[in-house]
């Protein structure tokens, strides 16, 4: 079947945010003339000769800005002169030096690779322009070399932990702690680990480009997750307190 045009709509509007005619389909999307909160997106593939296949993509916008405290630990004991920054924005895990948009890899992934597979299937240039504009295949790294879990981790906590991650956290993070840079960044070895709560917050309400997976853990699923972030990958931060 070949492609006549793709529509996409936001939330229950009538009127389309753009119809795409030719390929590369391409869509920039604002997120900052959108209010927060959750949405939908409708993209719907409209075929020659009739028919059409309707895809809908929920989503969430949060542009109010995070500010975060780097140089003070929680309950840490100081003296002296303390420099402090100040960062509004996302955490630094780790800081990339450009920021992706999510939304436009939603709107990207489905429109690139999902809508138009059999007009990719049935014409050779349309091919060699998927080939072109597929992002490069993510090869599976072992887990980095480093310190065991502290000795003070419990093991049963750490097993349960393994499991929610695998769950819910290796299809971005991957399963060696590797990440998607610069979707998702890589947990191994990562030294901002450290800071326990900020973990507990980022799994729990989400931010950036990560959604809030735990939204609906429990205090002991969310404190599971954590020690085992923070004790696997080569990174050796002792127990969630």
């Amino acid at each position: 079947m070949v492609v006549d045009r793709i529509e996409v709509y936001l939330d229950g509007a009538s009127e389309p945010l753009a119809v795409l005619r030719e390929p590369p389909y391409r869509l920039n999307l604002d997120t900052r003339k959108i209010p927060d909160g959750e949405h939908v997106l409708r993209v719907v593939t409209h075929f020659r000769g009739g028919g059409e296949e309707i895809r809908e993509i929920p989503f969430t916008v949060n542009n109010y800005p995070d500010v975060m405290v780097l140089g003070l630990d929680e309950g840490g004991e100081v003296a002296g002169t303390l420099e402090l920054r100040l960062a509004v924005g996302e955490p630094e895990l780790p800081v990339e030096p450009v920021r992706f948009n999510p939304i436009w890899y939603v709107v990207a992934s489905v429109i690139v690779l999902g809508s138009i597979w059999a007009y990719f299937a049935l014409s050779p240039a349309a091919e060699r322009i998927a080939t072109e504009l597929a992002p490069p295949a993510q090869e599976t790294q072992a887990p980095k070399e480093g310190p065991g879990p502290a000795a003070s981790v419990d093991p049963a906590l750490m097993e349960k932990g393994k499991s929610i991650y695998e769950a819910n956290c290796a299809a971005c993070h991957g399963a060696g702690g590797q990440g998607m840079p610069p979707v998702m960044p890589a947990l191994a070895g990562n030294a901002n680990l450290k800071d326990a709560q900020m973990i507990l917050g980022t799994v729990k309400n989400g931010r950036g480009a990560m959604p809030a997976v735990g939204a609906a853990f429990s205090e002991e699923e969310l404190k599971a997750v954590a020690t085992y972030i923070r004790n696997s990958f080569g990174n050796s931060f002792g127990p969630v307190e």
